[in-house]
Protein backbone atom coordinates (compact mmCIF):
# COMPACT_ATOMS: atom_id res chain seq x y z
CA UNK A 1 0.00 0.00 0.00
CA UNK A 2 1.57 3.71 -1.08
CA UNK A 3 2.00 6.49 1.55
CA UNK A 4 -1.38 8.34 -0.41
CA UNK A 5 -3.76 5.18 0.08
CA UNK A 6 -2.34 4.08 3.41
CA UNK A 7 -2.84 8.37 4.34
CA UNK A 8 -6.44 7.23 2.51
CA UNK A 9 -7.49 4.04 4.48
CA UNK A 10 -6.29 5.91 7.57
CA UNK A 11 -8.64 9.11 7.24
CA UNK A 12 -11.82 7.07 6.20
CA UNK A 13 -10.76 4.58 9.76
CA UNK A 14 -10.57 8.07 11.59
CA UNK A 15 -14.21 9.05 9.65
CA UNK A 16 -15.40 5.22 10.57
CA UNK A 17 -14.61 5.71 14.23
CA UNK A 18 -16.01 8.91 15.39
CA UNK A 19 -19.22 7.93 13.43
CA UNK A 20 -19.30 5.10 15.63
CA UNK A 21 -18.74 6.86 19.12
CA UNK A 22 -21.36 9.35 18.05
CA UNK A 23 -23.77 6.91 16.88
CA UNK A 24 -23.23 5.03 20.13
CA UNK A 25 -23.77 7.55 22.66
CA UNK A 26 -27.13 8.13 20.78
CA UNK A 27 -30.58 5.95 21.20
CA UNK A 28 -33.13 4.57 18.74
CA UNK A 29 -32.20 3.44 15.53
CA UNK A 30 -28.83 6.14 15.21
CA UNK A 31 -27.60 3.59 18.15
CA UNK A 32 -28.19 0.35 16.53
CA UNK A 33 -26.97 1.22 13.03
CA UNK A 34 -23.55 2.29 15.01
CA UNK A 35 -23.96 -0.84 16.59
CA UNK A 36 -23.48 -2.53 13.19
CA UNK A 37 -20.80 -0.77 12.31
CA UNK A 38 -19.07 -2.18 14.68
CA UNK A 39 -18.47 -5.77 13.76
CA UNK A 40 -15.10 -7.11 13.04
CA UNK A 41 -13.10 -6.33 10.06
CA UNK A 42 -13.63 -9.49 7.32
CA UNK A 43 -9.84 -9.44 6.49
CA UNK A 44 -10.00 -9.63 2.14
CA UNK A 45 -7.05 -10.61 0.03
CA UNK A 46 -7.42 -7.52 -2.13
CA UNK A 47 -8.35 -4.22 -0.90
CA UNK A 48 -11.80 -4.12 -3.01
CA UNK A 49 -14.86 -2.20 -2.59
CA UNK A 50 -16.48 -1.13 -0.47
CA UNK A 51 -14.11 0.08 1.75
CA UNK A 52 -14.94 -1.73 4.93
CA UNK A 53 -16.55 -4.98 5.04
CA UNK A 54 -17.53 -5.82 8.96
CA UNK A 55 -19.05 -8.95 10.39
CA UNK A 56 -21.59 -8.48 13.48
CA UNK A 57 -22.40 -11.46 15.14
CA UNK A 58 -26.29 -12.74 16.16
CA UNK A 59 -26.74 -11.83 19.91
CA UNK A 60 -28.14 -15.17 20.09
CA UNK A 61 -28.07 -18.42 18.69
CA UNK A 62 -31.89 -17.82 16.98
CA UNK A 63 -30.28 -15.13 15.00
CA UNK A 64 -27.98 -14.65 11.62
CA UNK A 65 -25.32 -12.58 11.72
CA UNK A 66 -24.93 -9.51 10.01
CA UNK A 67 -22.29 -8.76 6.84
CA UNK A 68 -21.77 -4.86 6.82
CA UNK A 69 -20.33 -3.06 3.75
CA UNK A 70 -19.23 0.63 4.65
CA UNK A 71 -18.37 2.91 1.49
CA UNK A 72 -16.63 6.21 2.87
CA UNK A 73 -16.31 9.15 0.80
CA UNK A 74 -16.04 12.80 1.45
CA UNK A 75 -17.78 16.19 0.53
CA UNK A 76 -16.09 19.05 0.65
CA UNK A 77 -18.02 22.53 0.68
CA UNK A 78 -14.35 24.45 0.22
CA UNK A 79 -13.68 23.06 -3.94
CA UNK A 80 -13.00 24.21 -6.88
CA UNK A 81 -14.44 23.02 -10.65
CA UNK A 82 -11.41 21.76 -12.44
CA UNK A 83 -11.29 22.69 -16.27
CA UNK A 84 -12.58 19.09 -17.10
CA UNK A 85 -15.81 19.84 -15.39
CA UNK A 86 -14.86 18.21 -11.87
CA UNK A 87 -14.96 19.29 -8.44
CA UNK A 88 -11.62 19.14 -6.54
CA UNK A 89 -11.65 19.03 -2.91
CA UNK A 90 -9.07 22.05 -1.57
CA UNK A 91 -10.53 21.63 2.38
CA UNK A 92 -9.12 18.42 2.38
CA UNK A 93 -5.59 19.80 1.40
CA UNK A 94 -5.40 22.61 3.28
CA UNK A 95 -6.43 20.07 6.22
CA UNK A 96 -3.18 18.29 5.36
CA UNK A 97 -0.95 21.38 5.35
CA UNK A 98 -2.33 22.63 8.86
CA UNK A 99 -1.68 18.69 10.13
CA UNK A 100 2.10 18.47 8.87
CA UNK A 101 2.90 22.17 10.54
CA UNK A 102 1.84 20.93 13.46
CA UNK A 103 3.82 17.79 13.12
CA UNK A 104 6.88 19.95 12.30
CA UNK A 105 6.70 22.33 14.68
CA UNK A 106 4.61 21.86 17.77
CA UNK A 107 7.65 20.16 19.80
CA UNK A 108 10.07 22.77 18.54
CA UNK A 109 7.48 25.63 20.07
CA UNK A 110 7.01 23.79 23.04
CA UNK A 111 10.86 23.38 24.49
CA UNK A 112 11.32 26.91 22.72
CA UNK A 113 10.91 30.26 25.35
CA UNK A 114 10.16 32.34 22.19
CA UNK A 115 8.06 31.75 18.97
CA UNK A 116 10.35 30.52 16.02
CA UNK A 117 9.66 34.02 13.32
CA UNK A 118 9.96 30.86 10.32
CA UNK A 119 7.05 28.89 11.92
CA UNK A 120 5.09 32.28 12.60
CA UNK A 121 5.83 33.03 8.74
CA UNK A 122 4.30 29.58 7.94
CA UNK A 123 1.25 29.64 9.72
CA UNK A 124 0.78 32.67 7.99
CA UNK A 125 1.26 31.69 4.23
CA UNK A 126 -1.53 28.58 5.36
CA UNK A 127 -4.09 30.60 6.45
CA UNK A 128 -3.50 33.13 3.59
CA UNK A 129 -4.16 29.88 0.94
CA UNK A 130 -7.11 28.48 3.29
CA UNK A 131 -8.81 32.23 2.78
CA UNK A 132 -8.22 32.59 -0.79
CA UNK A 133 -9.90 29.45 -1.49
CA UNK A 134 -12.84 29.77 1.21
CA UNK A 135 -13.90 33.14 -0.37
CA UNK A 136 -14.89 30.76 -3.58
CA UNK A 137 -17.29 28.24 -1.75
CA UNK A 138 -20.78 28.45 -2.49
CA UNK A 139 -23.87 26.36 -2.38
CA UNK A 140 -23.23 25.49 -4.96
CA UNK A 141 -19.86 24.28 -4.58
CA UNK A 142 -20.89 22.49 -1.61
CA UNK A 143 -24.87 20.88 -3.43
CA UNK A 144 -22.23 19.86 -6.43
CA UNK A 145 -19.79 18.30 -5.02
CA UNK A 146 -21.80 16.52 -3.22
CA UNK A 147 -23.96 15.36 -6.32
CA UNK A 148 -20.60 14.14 -8.10
CA UNK A 149 -19.21 12.17 -5.75
CA UNK A 150 -23.07 10.48 -5.13
CA UNK A 151 -23.05 9.70 -8.78
CA UNK A 152 -19.52 8.25 -8.54
CA UNK A 153 -20.13 5.93 -5.79
CA UNK A 154 -23.44 4.71 -7.19
CA UNK A 155 -21.88 3.88 -10.36
CA UNK A 156 -19.99 1.21 -8.36
CA UNK A 157 -23.18 -0.44 -6.49
CA UNK A 158 -23.11 -3.67 -7.93
CA UNK A 159 -19.28 -3.91 -6.92
CA UNK A 160 -20.10 -3.10 -3.15
CA UNK A 161 -23.06 -5.76 -3.40
CA UNK A 162 -21.13 -8.52 -5.00
CA UNK A 163 -18.75 -8.15 -2.21
CA UNK A 164 -20.92 -8.24 0.56
CA UNK A 165 -23.08 -10.90 -0.50
CA UNK A 166 -19.83 -13.25 -0.99
CA UNK A 167 -18.95 -12.67 2.86
CA UNK A 168 -22.34 -12.75 3.98
CA UNK A 169 -22.95 -16.18 2.15
CA UNK A 170 -20.22 -17.96 3.62
CA UNK A 171 -21.44 -16.92 7.26
CA UNK A 172 -25.06 -17.81 6.14
CA UNK A 173 -25.74 -14.22 7.43
CA UNK A 174 -27.91 -11.43 6.28
CA UNK A 175 -26.41 -8.15 5.08
CA UNK A 176 -26.47 -4.16 5.07
CA UNK A 177 -24.61 -1.47 2.88
CA UNK A 178 -23.88 1.76 4.70
CA UNK A 179 -23.05 4.88 2.41
CA UNK A 180 -20.67 6.86 5.46
CA UNK A 181 -20.30 10.65 4.23
CA UNK A 182 -17.54 12.83 5.49
CA UNK A 183 -19.46 16.19 5.07
CA UNK A 184 -17.11 19.02 5.52
CA UNK A 185 -18.57 22.30 5.32
CA UNK A 186 -17.27 26.45 5.83
CA UNK A 187 -20.53 27.96 6.12
CA UNK A 188 -20.69 31.37 8.46
CA UNK A 189 -23.35 33.33 10.11
CA UNK A 190 -26.43 31.27 8.76
CA UNK A 191 -30.17 32.08 10.42
CA UNK A 192 -32.16 28.85 10.84
CA UNK A 193 -35.59 28.88 11.06
CA UNK A 194 -38.10 26.42 12.60
CA UNK A 195 -41.22 26.05 14.18
CA UNK A 196 -41.72 30.21 13.98
CA UNK A 197 -38.35 30.59 16.02
CA UNK A 198 -34.89 31.68 14.93
CA UNK A 199 -31.75 30.84 16.11
CA UNK A 200 -28.45 32.12 14.86
CA UNK A 201 -24.88 29.55 14.49
CA UNK A 202 -21.74 31.90 13.71
CA UNK A 203 -19.93 28.62 12.47
CA UNK A 204 -22.72 25.74 11.57
CA UNK A 205 -21.51 22.28 11.13
CA UNK A 206 -24.95 20.04 10.66
CA UNK A 207 -26.94 21.60 7.29
CA UNK A 208 -29.36 19.23 6.74
CA UNK A 209 -30.63 20.10 3.22
CA UNK A 210 -33.56 19.72 1.08
CA UNK A 211 -31.41 19.95 -2.15
CA UNK A 212 -29.46 16.86 -0.25
CA UNK A 213 -32.03 14.46 0.96
CA UNK A 214 -33.52 15.00 -2.32
CA UNK A 215 -30.05 13.93 -4.19
CA UNK A 216 -30.37 10.70 -1.97
CA UNK A 217 -33.74 9.56 -2.44
CA UNK A 218 -32.97 9.31 -6.11
CA UNK A 219 -29.91 7.45 -5.36
CA UNK A 220 -29.38 3.69 -5.79
CA UNK A 221 -32.27 1.73 -3.44
CA UNK A 222 -30.20 -0.98 -2.69
CA UNK A 223 -28.12 1.12 -0.04
CA UNK A 224 -29.36 0.73 3.45
CA UNK A 225 -28.37 3.28 5.42
CA UNK A 226 -27.01 7.03 5.41
CA UNK A 227 -24.23 7.94 8.30
CA UNK A 228 -23.63 11.37 7.89
CA UNK A 229 -20.52 12.60 9.54
CA UNK A 230 -20.45 16.59 10.02
CA UNK A 231 -17.58 18.53 10.46
CA UNK A 232 -15.77 21.78 9.57
CA UNK A 233 -12.74 21.56 7.82
CA UNK A 234 -10.41 20.79 10.44
CA UNK A 235 -13.06 18.67 12.56
CA UNK A 236 -12.67 20.55 15.19
CA UNK A 237 -16.32 19.83 15.90
CA UNK A 238 -18.10 17.12 14.76
CA UNK A 239 -21.89 15.50 14.90
CA UNK A 240 -22.67 12.51 12.82
CA UNK A 241 -26.80 11.56 11.64
CA UNK A 242 -27.80 7.91 11.03
CA UNK A 243 -31.33 6.91 9.26
CA UNK A 244 -32.96 4.78 6.98
CA UNK A 245 -31.72 4.63 3.04
CA UNK A 246 -35.64 3.75 2.71
CA UNK A 247 -37.52 6.05 4.54
CA UNK A 248 -35.50 9.25 5.04
CA UNK A 249 -37.60 11.89 5.97
CA UNK A 250 -39.58 9.77 7.97
CA UNK A 251 -35.99 8.90 9.72
CA UNK A 252 -35.03 12.50 10.47
CA UNK A 253 -38.84 13.27 11.27
CA UNK A 254 -38.77 10.93 13.64
CA UNK A 255 -35.17 12.35 15.40
CA UNK A 256 -36.90 15.80 14.85
CA UNK A 257 -33.71 17.13 12.62
CA UNK A 258 -35.26 19.46 10.52
CA UNK A 259 -34.84 20.06 6.55
CA UNK A 260 -34.30 22.96 6.05
CA UNK A 261 -34.50 24.96 2.30
CA UNK A 262 -31.31 26.67 1.80
CA UNK A 263 -32.04 30.91 0.87
CA UNK A 264 -28.23 32.59 1.24
CA UNK A 265 -27.53 35.41 -1.10
CA UNK A 266 -25.53 32.79 -3.46
CA UNK A 267 -28.90 30.62 -3.92
CA UNK A 268 -28.81 31.39 -7.97
CA UNK A 269 -25.17 32.13 -8.42
CA UNK A 270 -24.39 30.61 -12.03
CA UNK A 271 -21.59 27.45 -10.78
CA UNK A 272 -18.09 27.69 -10.77
CA UNK A 273 -19.34 31.98 -9.98
CA UNK A 274 -18.91 33.98 -6.47
CA UNK A 275 -19.39 37.28 -5.25
CA UNK A 276 -15.57 38.53 -5.44
CA UNK A 277 -13.27 37.69 -8.16
CA UNK A 278 -9.43 37.64 -8.19
CA UNK A 279 -9.52 37.33 -4.44
CA UNK A 280 -6.32 37.49 -2.49
CA UNK A 281 -5.65 37.63 1.05
CA UNK A 282 -1.83 37.93 2.37
CA UNK A 283 -1.47 37.81 6.37
CA UNK A 284 1.54 38.96 8.53
CA UNK A 285 2.56 38.65 11.99
CA UNK A 286 3.89 41.26 14.31
CA UNK A 287 5.33 40.94 17.13
CA UNK A 288 5.35 43.27 20.24
CA UNK A 289 6.86 41.96 23.36
CA UNK A 290 5.11 39.01 24.29
CA UNK A 291 1.99 39.63 22.29
CA UNK A 292 1.71 38.37 18.17
CA UNK A 293 -0.64 40.28 16.26
CA UNK A 294 -2.04 38.25 13.24
CA UNK A 295 -2.82 41.25 10.19
CA UNK A 296 -4.90 40.18 7.19
CA UNK A 297 -4.77 42.14 3.75
CA UNK A 298 -7.20 41.26 2.03
CA UNK A 299 -7.28 42.76 -1.79
CA UNK A 300 -10.47 41.64 -4.59
CA UNK A 301 -12.78 42.47 -7.30
CA UNK A 302 -16.44 42.35 -5.86
CA UNK A 303 -20.08 42.37 -7.57
CA UNK A 304 -21.43 45.83 -8.41
CA UNK A 305 -23.93 45.99 -5.42
CA UNK A 306 -26.93 46.48 -7.63
CA UNK A 307 -26.48 43.40 -9.02
CA UNK A 308 -25.75 41.26 -6.18
CA UNK A 309 -28.74 42.79 -4.51
CA UNK A 310 -30.66 40.76 -7.30
CA UNK A 311 -29.37 38.14 -5.61
CA UNK A 312 -30.11 38.83 -2.00
CA UNK A 313 -33.89 39.76 -3.42
CA UNK A 314 -34.45 36.48 -5.06
CA UNK A 315 -33.32 34.30 -1.89
CA UNK A 316 -35.27 36.42 -0.14
CA UNK A 317 -38.44 35.58 -2.08
CA UNK A 318 -37.68 31.86 -1.79
CA UNK A 319 -37.50 32.41 2.20
CA UNK A 320 -40.97 34.19 2.31
CA UNK A 321 -42.10 31.42 0.00
CA UNK A 322 -40.99 28.85 2.55
CA UNK A 323 -41.77 30.14 5.42
CA UNK A 324 -45.33 31.37 4.05
CA UNK A 325 -45.78 27.44 4.15
CA UNK A 326 -44.49 26.65 7.86
CA UNK A 327 -41.35 25.11 6.04
CA UNK A 328 -37.60 24.87 7.57
CA UNK A 329 -35.63 28.06 6.20
CA UNK A 330 -32.18 28.56 6.26
CA UNK A 331 -30.91 32.05 5.37
CA UNK A 332 -27.34 34.01 5.79
CA UNK A 333 -26.51 36.93 7.01
CA UNK A 334 -27.31 39.43 4.01
CA UNK A 335 -30.62 37.51 3.44
CA UNK A 336 -31.67 37.62 7.00
CA UNK A 337 -31.04 41.42 7.49
CA UNK A 338 -33.37 42.44 4.55
CA UNK A 339 -35.59 39.71 5.80
CA UNK A 340 -36.54 41.42 9.22
CA UNK A 341 -36.08 44.73 8.34
CA UNK A 342 -37.50 45.37 4.71
CA UNK A 343 -39.84 42.39 4.58
CA UNK A 344 -42.71 44.18 6.92
CA UNK A 345 -43.15 46.89 3.76
CA UNK A 346 -43.09 44.11 1.23
CA UNK A 347 -46.40 43.78 -0.48
CA UNK A 348 -45.82 42.10 -3.46
CA UNK A 349 -43.38 41.01 -6.28
CA UNK A 350 -42.72 41.86 -10.05
CA UNK A 351 -40.42 40.34 -12.84
CA UNK A 352 -37.63 42.58 -13.29
CA UNK A 353 -36.91 43.86 -16.71
CA UNK A 354 -33.96 42.66 -18.61
CA UNK A 355 -33.32 39.38 -17.40
CA UNK A 356 -35.45 36.39 -17.54
CA UNK A 357 -34.66 35.03 -14.16
CA UNK A 358 -35.10 37.59 -11.40
CA UNK A 359 -37.79 39.66 -9.33
CA UNK A 360 -37.65 42.81 -7.20
CA UNK A 361 -40.49 43.94 -4.69
CA UNK A 362 -43.49 45.79 -4.75
CA UNK A 363 -42.42 47.90 -1.49
CA UNK A 364 -44.53 50.08 1.06
CA UNK A 365 -43.20 54.11 1.35
CA UNK A 366 -40.06 53.03 3.64
CA UNK A 367 -39.82 55.40 6.92
CA UNK A 368 -37.18 57.70 7.56
CA UNK A 369 -33.14 57.23 6.41
CA UNK A 370 -32.93 57.47 10.64
CA UNK A 371 -35.17 55.06 10.72
CA UNK A 372 -33.98 52.24 8.49
CA UNK A 373 -30.42 53.40 10.09
CA UNK A 374 -31.74 52.49 13.12
CA UNK A 375 -33.34 49.48 12.72
CA UNK A 376 -30.05 47.90 11.01
CA UNK A 377 -28.25 48.71 13.93
CA UNK A 378 -31.02 47.03 16.41
CA UNK A 379 -30.87 44.10 14.32
CA UNK A 380 -27.08 43.46 14.87
CA UNK A 381 -27.48 44.01 18.30
CA UNK A 382 -30.65 41.55 18.55
CA UNK A 383 -27.96 39.03 17.16
CA UNK A 384 -24.63 40.18 18.55
CA UNK A 385 -23.11 40.77 15.64
CA UNK A 386 -20.89 44.06 16.27
CA UNK A 387 -17.46 42.06 15.77
CA UNK A 388 -17.94 40.47 12.56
Amino acid sequence: MGKNEDEKKKAERSCLNTAIQNLLSQRGDSKRIGKLMTGCDIERQFEERPDFIRYFSPTNDNRRGTVVGIEHFRVDHISNLTKNNKYQSLGIIHQKRTHAYYNKWHETIQNSEDIPDSSLTEMCDILSSHFNNAAYATIQTFVSSFKQTIDTHMESIDEYERAIKREAKKRNAIYKLIILIDVHSAFRNLFFHYNENTHYENTPVVLMLDSIIAMLEKADKRVDYYVLCFSDTLNIKTKTIAFDAKKIRGSLKKMHIPIYHYCGADLFLPEGEAFVKDYHMEMHHEECGEEITFRAYPTMNIMRPEYKLKFIYNALRCACFYLARKEPVVTDLEVEKILEVIKPFIVSWRKCQGDNWSYEPVLLPLPTIDYMDNAFKAFEKRWKLGDL
